[in-house]
């Protein structure tokens, strides 16, 4: 999958201090706050992926997502198709 720019981001992460630019990829994302429910305050990030024509025909043969993440550690997270609901933002 590629790390898609969406409407709604409005900062970039990049490369940690100790990782070359050359390893990761710019990361264009939404950082913002949850307003109300349990979560209320807490801050949410958001990034976007986009699948290539293979995943999507893995996808649609009941293939799996896998989420790495460098470092080790798993902040919480979880994966979903719209923006208000991986932002906790009500439906527009």
């Amino acid at each position: 999958m590629i790390c898609s720019p969406f409407p709604e981001a409005n900062q970039k992460f990049t490369a940690p201090p100790d990782m070359d630019p050359s390893q990761v990829s710019t990361a264009e994302a939404y950082v913002g706050s949850i307003l109300g429910g349990n979560l209320d305050g807490h801050t949410v990030i958001v990034v976007a992926w986009k699948p290539t024509t293979e995943e999507l025909e893995d996808l649609n043969n009941g293939g799996l997502v896998y989420l790495s993440v460098l470092g080790g550690g798993l902040p919480p997270h979880f994966v979903c198709t719209q923006f208000p609901m991986a932002s906790y933002q009500p439906p527009k």
